[in-house]
This record gives C-alpha cells, structure tokens and sequence, in this order.
C-alpha cells in the first residue's frame, strides 16, 4: 500500500531518520517480498505502562500507521524475516503482522488493533440511516450546528507550530509511544495527504490529516486542543469528517486507524486485529521474552459496537 512505496518511504528517510534500512527477497529476478527495519529506543512494556526502555530494530513503517513492514509471499516473508533475525543484532521487534502465529521459536502475541469501516454508502445521508437508533442520535449531537466552528481543508506545507503543538498534546497523552515526529515531518509531507482543520473564531482548536489511496481512504494522524475538545467534541467532530470525506471519495474502506477505539466502533468501523513478533539474537534473552512475552501484549478486550443495523447484535 501506499506506506510501504518509495515515494513515502523517501518522505520518512529525510524527516524521521531512524536508520532505515530496506531488506529484499528477490527470486529468480522477480521481487517476492521486502521489509523495511529502523532502529528506537523505546518502552518495550509500554502496554503495561512500565518504563522500559530498550534499544528496538522494528520490522514497521517508521511513523505509527497500521500497515505491516514486511509483505510480499507468504512463505518469502518467513524466509525473510528469518534472514533478519540472523542479521539484525538484539532485539528485533515485528509489527502489525495480519495473522497470529500458531507455533514457533518466537515470542508473538496482540498489539494494537486499527478500527476499519466498510463503505457501503453512497451518501452521508444513507450511512446517517444504517446507524441504530442510539448510534444515530449520538451522531446527530456530535454534529450539533455551532457558528463559532469552522471547518477548512488546507495543504500539509501551511501546517503551523500551533497544530504541532496540540500533535504533541495527543502524543503525551498516548501510553502506546512510538516514534515522536518533528514539525518538518508534517510540513513536508507529500501532496497526496489533506489537512482538515478545526477552527474556533479562526484559532485552530483540532485538525487531522487524511489519505485516499487507491480503494482505502486513511485516517492518519491528529492533534487536539484538549482545553476545548469536551466542549466543542472537536475530536469526534474530526472522526465523522474522515467518515463524510470517505464516502464522497467512494473509498471501499475506510480505515480510522489504531487507538480510541471504542469511538470509532460506535461510528460503524469494526476490529482489524494485528499481532507481533519479537525475537533477540542471544539465546537466553530470546528464551527470556518467549517465556514473558505476554507482558508485551496489547491486552485490552474490546466488544463490538454492532453501531450497525445490517450487522448482528
């Protein structure tokens, strides 16, 4: 997908250097499956909220996105993630993998889910309607006319200190840290990213920025003025933009990203799981994290909404 391609890995290399380095599977001439690894040190408790840290090679996307940073064949990217953990020396960390492994030499488990809605609607007015009644009210209030917001789309490059500022409100308040970006990151990113913003009297109070790439329109990052958001519900208001902004791209998904999960269930999106996989050169240690690997997992048990009339309560 579009965070695995070289355009917005190009963008990541010279905005958020962390030792990218590229791995590729080619047979025969053909290329069958790639991973992209970088280097942090970071909390490896971090969903315990235990302080932890600990130098981590991270088979991912350098900058908190779902998408899995090893793909191609199957069988290729077990090839190759075992030449990975061969040459990559401590502790390597594989993230938002689609399947959860049975068995193995490995330790494995849950890490954060993204939230992903299907998008069978043709207008706002008819996905407004598919809500169950409760659902549908809360929308309703949410988006409740108020003359002092306005909302605007504008490019990444006239993104201002004041929005990076309320990037790392958001950032601080998350108790799953990754990587922290810098102002340059955001103010430079490629022309296919849109930045919708929230203003109040003409001061930005919450914005997010958005991708629609291929069949797939993506939530990917925010930040809030939290002293205003219960007040105005200027995150909320913010999620059902990406919502309205996906069905008029008549995306065939549309995908809100990992955390907060619960708010964009009651909107209509459904669990995606994802897992991970970790793995340290040295024997013993490696030993040590099969055998407490489950302190590394994401441990939150979330229910469906079923925010949905077409779907099964």
């Amino acid at each position: 997908n579009y965070f695995q391609k070289t355009p917005f890995l190009s963008h990541t290399e010279k905005y958020n250097f962390c030792q990218q380095r590229y791995y590729l599977f080619i047979d025969d001439g053909n290329l069958i499956s790639a991973a992209i690894v970088y280097s942090l040190r970071l909390d490896i408790l971090t969903f315990i909220k235990l302080k932890s840290p600990v130098k981590m090679n991270i088979v991912g996307i350098p900058c908190s996105v779902s998408s899995k940073g090893i793909f191609g064949n199957n069988s290729a990217i077990d090839t190759l993630k075992k030449h990975i953990y061969e040459v990559e020396k401590g502790f390597v960390l594989v993230l938002n993998l689609e399947e959860k492994l049975l068995t193995g030499s490995y330790a494995s488990g849950s890490t954060l889910p993204t939230v992903i809605m299907s998008n069978n609607f043709n207008t706002w007015e008819e996905y407004g309607a598919s809500l169950r009644s409760g659902y549908r009210r809360r929308l309703k209030q949410i988006n409740q006319v108020n003359d002092d917001l306005r909302f605007g789309k504008i490019h990444c490059s006239e993104f201002t200190e004041e929005m990076y500022h309320q990037y790392l409100e958001v950032y601080k308040k998350s108790s799953e840290k990754l990587e922290k970006l810098s102002l340059d990151f955001f103010k430079n990113l490629p022309s296919d990213f849109m930045l919708t913003v929230c203003f109040k009297n003409n001061k930005v109070i919450g914005w997010n920025i958005s991708l629609a790439n291929q069949n797939t329109y993506y939530f990917f990052l925010g930040g809030i003025d939290y002293k205003k958001n219960k007040t105005y519900n200027t995150y909320l208001r913010l999620l059902t933009v990406i919502i309205k902004d996906g069905i008029e791209n008549k995306a065939k998904y549309i995908e809100l990203g990992q955390t907060a999960e619960i708010p964009k269930m009651r909107m209509g999106g459904e669990l995606s799981l994802r897992y991970m996989e970790a793995h340290h050169n040295n024997f013993i240690f490696n030993r040590l994290l099969r055998l407490f690997g489950t302190l590394l997992e994401y441990k939150r048990k979330l229910e469906n909404t079923n925010a949905l009339k077409n779907k099964n309560p």
